[in-house]
């Protein structure tokens, strides 16, 4: 299990340094906190050792691929709908 440890004031005081807003500071040490959380959704090198053959890397990157196309169409399909109401 992988975690992120960071210390969350000295980052926040590190971005105001550099001439964040502390609202602004604040919400980008929110998210790296909130995407240290998944952390642990991504493959490790054991994982990738554990695939049987190639096809089935070639059988998720389809599947990856095909899931992707489907969140584009349906973001297009959204951003039009928007538009008609506005």
């Amino acid at each position: 299990m992988a975690t992120l440890t960071f210390d969350t004031h000295a980052t926040i005081k590190s971005l105001q340094d550099s001439g964040a807003a502390e609202p602004l500071a604040e919400a980008i040490v929110s998210a790296i906190q909130t995407g240290a959380g998944h952390l642990n959704d991504l493959a490790t090198k054991a994982d990738l050792e554990n695939f049987a053959t190639k096809a089935d890397l070639e059988n998720l990157e389809l599947r990856m691929t095909i899931r992707l196309g489907l969140m584009i169409f349906a973001a297009a399909g959204l951003a039009v709908a928007a538009a008609r109401f506005l």
